[in-house]
């Protein structure tokens, strides 16, 4: 079955500009991975010395097997992220539009 899925990411805990470019390299590689890169945003941002890159879905995604992909995505999301900053964190919001009626 496939669902409706918008997520947003917010990567934290990072040292500087730099190393927040590198991540979003990593995110923008599983992104297009996952062949979903053309419809989710990514971008740095700096914010009173902290450096953060955050993204969002342009639009609900179809996604089958939903509460596979999910978990595992996260997962993979954490990993990318830590391939460039191994103290990242790596908060992730879903939301389900359909559900909102």
């Amino acid at each position: 079955m496939s669902v409706n899925i918008e997520f947003s990411v917010r990567v934290s805990n990072l040292a500087d500009e730099a190393q927040a470019r590198a991540v979003l390299a990593e995110l923008k590689e599983l992104l297009g991975e996952e062949r979903i890169a053309d419809q989710v945003r990514l971008a740095v941002e700096g914010e009173d010395g902290a450096w953060f890159v955050v993204g969002d879905t342009d639009f609900p995604l179809i996604v089958s097997r939903s509460y596979l992909w999910r978990p595992k995505f996260e997962e993979s999301l954490a990993w990318y992220a830590k391939e460039a900053a191994p103290a990242a964190t790596v908060v992730v919001d879903w939301n389900y539009p359909d559900e909102q009626n």
